[in-house]
């Protein structure tokens, strides 16, 4: 991950890769992150900007949009998914993942498909976007993971896209991350958006070797948060 020229440029090249746990179909993800995470082992935090300080209660939490503008490209391997990775947490100081976190994944672009029978499809929602200067309604399959990676693992929601989008990209975030408490409640009705706090943002791509061999990445040009 180089930042040169105003952009950040992710290259990856892999060889000989070989997975510990061979029905997972993710190699990476190199992001960007926006917020808090307490939780083992990636710590980290960032610096705050005032129209969004974070954690926050998603009750008292602002509308805003986010634009990513950004290009892929693939030699060999697959792009899974370019994405938001969101975190909700009901402590903002967790430091381990588990039941009832929720962490929200917005897939812009895909090359992989949920099939898993682990995943609850819950519905479909549009919402207006911008793609590359154009109003449009985009619509995302809305898939729940009750659990990840074991029986008190955390909740996934899982936003879908029908279509594939690359460019520069704007979509209602925040009301995506709210909208999500809604398709967590189809599976767990005790849980209400009063009790999350938004810890993180991060934007950025899952990718998949092919015969042990990677090749690709992409070049993120802005990624801008605003009312």
């Amino acid at each position: 991950m180089t930042f040169s020229h105003g952009y950040l440029n992710v290259s990856i090249k892999l060889s000989h890769v070989v997975k510990i746990q061979k029905d997972i179909n993710v190699d990476g993800y190199p992001t960007l992150m926006y917020g808090k995470e307490g939780w083992f082992p990636f710590y980290a935090s960032t610096i705050d900007i005032p129209r969004l300080e974070l954690p926050q209660k998603l009750t008292t939490l602002p509308n805003f949009s986010s634009t990513v503008d950004f290009s892929l490209y693939g030699v060999n391997g697959t792009i899974d998914d370019f994405s938001y990775d969101i975190w909700l947490s009901q402590n903002p100081n967790v430091t381990y993942l588990q039941y009832s976190c929720i962490e929200i994944m917005i897939w812009i672009y895909h090359e992989e498909n949920i099939s898993s029978r682990y995943f609850v499809e819950e519905g479909r929602l549009t919402v207006q976007a911008t793609v590359n200067g154009s109003e449009e309604n985009v619509t995302f399959t809305v898939y729940v993971l009750p659990h990840t990676g074991s029986s008190n693992g955390w909740i996934g929601v899982y936003y879908v896209s029908d279509k594939n989008l690359k460019g520069n990209i704007t979509l209602p975030l925040s009301y995506l991350i709210i909208r999500s408490i809604y398709f967590v409640d189809k599976v767990f009705p005790s849980l209400s958006a009063s009790e999350y706090y938004l810890d993180a943002i991060q934007v950025g791509m899952e990718f998949n070797d092919e015969n042990g061999y990677a090749d690709l990445g992409y070049a993120l040009y802005g990624w801008w948060i605003h009312s």
